[in-house]
């Protein structure tokens, strides 16, 4: 008689490798992503809270911006954001 033999390992390493398919197909269209604001946006350092209200009240010219901000100046940002009819 042959002995019993669970598959269920097998399933379970098929779906992982499914699964990590699936992450690094995300990921690399994150990092493309990521890329492409990069490129299409002016980095302004630890500046970021100060341009961002700047363009917000439209005391500078709309573009987009990436930078540094701590999460109390990022908190207070988004809550501007949202009481506000204008985005960010």
């Amino acid at each position: 008689m042959a002995p019993s033999v669970s598959t269920a390992r097998k399933k379970d390493e098929m779906q992982t490798v499914a699964m990590n398919a699936a992450r690094k197909e995300a990921m690399t269209k994150l990092k493309e992503a990521v890329d492409a604001i990069k490129a299409n946006a002016e980095d302004v350092g630890a500046k970021f809270p100060e341009e961002a209200r700047k363009i917000h009240y439209g005391e500078a010219d709309a573009r987009g911006i990436i930078g540094k901000a701590t999460p109390d100046e990022a908190q207070r940002l988004s809550k501007r954001a949202s009481r506000s009819p204008r985005s960010l």
